[in-house]
């Protein structure tokens, strides 16, 4: 035995005595070895000597080598992630949809809060630089100075208000008195991307005090303290979740919530969680923790808001209450704050309880850390929930916004208009926008409460089948509506609704087209006016008459009036008023059908044949084409193009498009005011004499329509507006545009026409060669004091075409007036007073003759006596009442 010493540790080796072998190797008697380790020391050593130690001791070095190895490539591996996700633009840059410049008068009844608020929609800033403009408010006065962003012209306002209306506008630069001033166009949306997502970009310095402070302290309190992770809070977390036994506590901080929306899905699982602190601790070491917050406010999702997803508290904030988010109240912040809880759960449209229940709690925990008192907790509690329109349609316009972006397709690639921030300046009118929603859905609530109504009374019919008798039940039916408006001078689209809510359905019904029933007939009765123009051999006028009958018309075609009633003779601005069908077609094939469907063409209704069912609307145009077409008889003849963009900057602000008015002249002035008279009649006498009965007593020129749908068409010199409402399934509504389309119309005219851009509503002027004449309604000749009715009404003609027999006794026309009176005295009758003077002509008119088709009306028995020699009691009766010769200019 020999042994060996080597510190306190003795280490012994003993071979078998059953034998060495000779060559030094010693052997077990068996042919084995036996080996024996004796250790001595602390027991530590002695279990660190330990084989079983040793081998777990290697595992673990080798665990942690290959666990440092994993971490370092993970590392790598998500640097270059983050490095291929935050490569240049972090976000796509979304272009921005501004409205149209609203205009501001002197003497308009409006206040200085409002303007403001305006402004600050508008991306203005108070006493603060901002790139689009800065606003001060002096007493009663407010400067406006638009900044380099600006769409509006760059000079300084000043805007003086007194008694609740602007006493002054000036410009302080040259001192001059201005009648009106354009104001910033305001955001009216943000192109949304194809999966959906929709967004407004922040900085960190737009984002409300308050607002970071609510964040703070329902998600990370201390994120501005600790690092990547908050480690306390995440061991709480994990004894909480250890306790309830589920996992209940995330822990994650706002960084971890970043790498989470950013880089990884949102399935939990423990490989995630390790994830997010990895990316946690790049961004931690990459960015400052106002841009990570910045990444969060822009990322996080606030919910689902028709048919897109709420990114961001910028969206959010103009979503929920359509401000900007520098603009937010402590309330709202609280809000916004405590959907981030549950967007779905806590939505304040569905659920407005929870949803401020949510708020509160937020309010709660802002206080409980210190960020507001407890005075200010309670006061923005007991504040009401303040929400903008559910989905906005009203400010969004989605189908509106849909034909911006599928114009702009054939100048921007859609890429680019979604990635890029380019300004499209649009002709919008948000207020007019508000007004047409609203009325749309009014109107279709009453539409769709005489359906079910009907639906009601067709349920108690019995119908036979082939296995007998059964209830007829049939689900009601749920109507649409398309309004269109527009500048009839410009074209441009102030307000347009496509359908009854754009998140259940994404048809546009101003681009669907359907039979247009008897808003087609004005073009009908402009080629019968026009023939005192175009020299055709027979010529209409507005008191001409036409056969209204029962009426079988070339082809077998035989059409019916509404409810089967028949008027006979009428004149055609009768015919008109009350859309006579069977006398409008007679008219179409008196004057051309070719002729009537050329014009129409030309205005844009494309899909008509000249046919006698042309005449009476019976082929499909439209709402777009429709509101075209009728810029011809609101804008005196000239027809002009609707437009929806003045003009696009791309992201350096240059212009690369810029859209001016189109138009081209296709009617004679004088034809136009024809038609727009007659169809003033159909407001004040005829079908749509419903207007009177709302409230609008302003001059109106209009048209309703009955097909499958109801229709009305109209303008004043301000505005113009068309509204269909029909089933999508194409069957018929059954309800008079007069009872569906006319109450939408007036609605949204009433709103409109209240507003200063919209409300200098003026009479239809005739243009020069058009003469008025006052006529007797019974006989249709002009008004004498002979006449035995005293019913007379003022109709226009083209100078030459207006009548000029007088109706009275044996018809004589151009009686002196003394002999008329002295008739009159004789026989008991007080001289009648002469009627007002028709308004003169600014063309002298050429020599009076009477239109073929009024000669026909006249009755043979009423042409003018010859003239006789007077006899003596003619010169006596002429002596009595002057009718001897006259003085020379008494």
């Amino acid at each position: 035995m020999y042994a060996e010493r080597s510190g306190t540790a003795a280490f012994t080796l003993r071979r078998g005595s059953a034998g060495a072998d000779r060559g030094g190797r010693g052997t077990h008697k068996a042919g084995r070895k036996s080996l024996k380790l004796s250790i001595k020391g602390p027991r530590w050593i002695r279990l660190l000597a330990h084989p079983v130690t040793k081998t777990l001791l290697a595992l673990l070095i080798i665990a942690l080598v290959a666990g440092g190895w994993i971490f370092i490539d993970l590392y790598n591996h998500y640097s270059r992630l983050i490095d291929a996700r935050l490569n240049g633009s972090i976000f796509a840059h979304p272009s921005i949809l501004f409205a149209a410049p609203e205009q501001i008068y002197t003497g308009e009844k409006i206040t200085l809060e409002a303007i403001a608020e305006h402004l600050r929609r508008a991306g203005y800033n108070r006493n603060s630089a901002s790139p689009v403009g800065i606003y001060s408010l002096r007493g009663n006065q407010l400067t406006i100075q638009p900044g380099p962003e600006a769409f509006v012209s760059p000079e300084p306002v000043q805007v003086q208000f007194q008694g609740g209306q602007i006493s002054a506008i000036n410009d302080p630069t040259t001192g001059l008195q201005l009648s009106s001033y354009a104001l910033e166009p305001e955001v009216l949306t943000s192109l949304y991307d194809t999966r959906g997502v929709k967004r407004q970009l922040l900085h960190y310095h737009d984002l409300p005090p308050e607002l970071v402070d609510a964040v703070l302290a329902t998600e990370d309190q201390y994120f501005f303290q600790h690092g990547a992770i908050d480690y306390p809070r995440v061991l709480a977390a994990a004894w909480r979740d250890l306790r309830s036994g589920r996992k209940e506590q995330g822990a994650s901080t706002l960084a971890m919530q970043v790498a989470r929306n950013f880089f990884l899905t949102p399935k939990k699982q423990f490989r995630r969680k390790l994830e997010e602190m990895l990316i946690a601790y790049e961004l931690e070491d990459r960015f400052t923790k106002q841009q990570i917050f910045t990444l969060y406010a822009n990322e996080v999702y606030e919910g689902q808001h028709g048919t897109y997803q709420i990114r961001g508290f910028g969206e959010a904030a103009r979503a929920y209450f359509g401000v900007s988010v520098r603009h937010l109240s402590l309330p709202e912040c609280a809000l916004l704050a405590g959907l981030l809880h549950g967007p779905s759960l806590d939505n304040p449209y569905r659920h407005p309880k929870r949803a401020v229940a949510r708020r509160n709690f937020v309010l709660k925990m802002m206080h409980r850390d210190g960020f507001i008192s407890r005075a200010r907790e309670q006061e923005a509690a007991a504040q009401p929930l303040k929400l903008a329109p559910l989905y906005r349609e009203s400010g969004d316009a989605p189908y509106f916004v849909d034909m911006v972006q599928d114009q702009l397709a054939h100048t921007v690639p859609r890429r680019e208009l979604l990635s890029q921030s380019f300004h499209i300046y649009t002709t919008l009118d948000p207020d007019l926008q508000r007004f047409a929603v609203q009325a749309v859905q009014d109107g279709l609530q009453a539409v769709n409460a005489r359906l079910a109504q009907r639906a009601r009374r067709e349920r108690l019919r019995r119908v036979r089948t082939r296995h007998g008798w059964r209830w007829l039940h049939p689900k009601p039916e749920v109507a649409q509506a398309a309004l269109i408006a527009l500048d009839p001078h410009t074209g441009d689209i102030r307000a347009l609704v496509g359908g009854s809510n754009y998140a259940i359905s994404q048809l546009n019904h101003i681009l669907a087209s359907r039979p247009t029933g008897s808003i087609f007939k004005p073009f009908v009765y402009a080629v019968a006016m026009n023939t005192a123009i175009d020299g055709s051999p027979q010529v209409f006028t507005e008191m001409s008459t036409l056969m209204d009958q029962r009426t079988v018309f070339p082809g077998g075609y035989s059409p019916t009036n509404f409810r089967n009633e028949y008027m006979g003779q009428v004149t055609v601005r009768q015919a008109l008023e009350h859309s006579l069908n069977n006398a409008t077609i007679s008219l179409a094939m008196q004057v051309g059908l070719g002729k009537i469907a050329a014009l129409a063409k030309a205005a844009g209704i494309r899909g008509l044949e000249a046919t006698p069912a042309m005449a009476i609307g019976s082929y499909d145009a439209s709402p777009w084409e429709m509101a075209q077409a009728y810029t011809l008889f609101a804008n005196a003849g000239v027809l002009v193009q609707p437009r929806m963009i003045y003009q696009v900057e791309n992201a350096q602000r240059q212009v690369i498009l810029r859209n001016g008015v189109k138009s081209q002249a296709l009617l004679d002035p004088r034809t136009a005011f024809l038609v727009d008279d007659l169809m003033e009649s159909v407001v004040n006498h005829g079908t749509g004499a419903g207007l009177r009965a709302m409230g609008l007593t302003q001059p109106i020129a209009g048209k309703t329509g009955t097909s499958h749908d109801g229709w009305f068409a109209g303008f004043t010199n301000t505005l113009e507006c068309v509204v269909w409402v029909g089933l999508d399934d194409y069957h018929n509504l059954n309800i008079q545009g007069a009872h569906s389309a006319l109450p939408i119309w007036g609605e949204f005219m009433k709103q409109a026409l209240a507003q200063p851009a919209y409300s200098n509503v003026q009479p239809f002027q005739p243009p020069a060669g058009v003469v008025a004449a006052t006529l007797d309604k019974a006989s249709l000749r002009l008004v004498t004091p002979l006449c035995p009715s005293s019913d007379s009404r003022v109709d226009y003609f083209i100078a030459g075409t207006q009548p000029t027999q007088g109706c009275g006794v044996n018809a004589v026309t151009k009686l002196p007036g003394a002999i008329v009176n002295g008739f009159r005295a004789l026989f008991g009758q007080h001289p009648a007073k002469p009627p007002a003077p028709a308004p003169a002509a600014a063309a002298a008119p050429p020599p009076a003759m009477t239109s073929p088709s009024t000669q026909a009306a006249i009755p043979a028995s009423a042409s003018a006596p010859k003239k006789k020699k007077k006899g003596f009691w003619g010169k006596v009766f002429g002596g009595i009442f002057g009718g001897g010769k006259k003085k020379p200019h008494e």
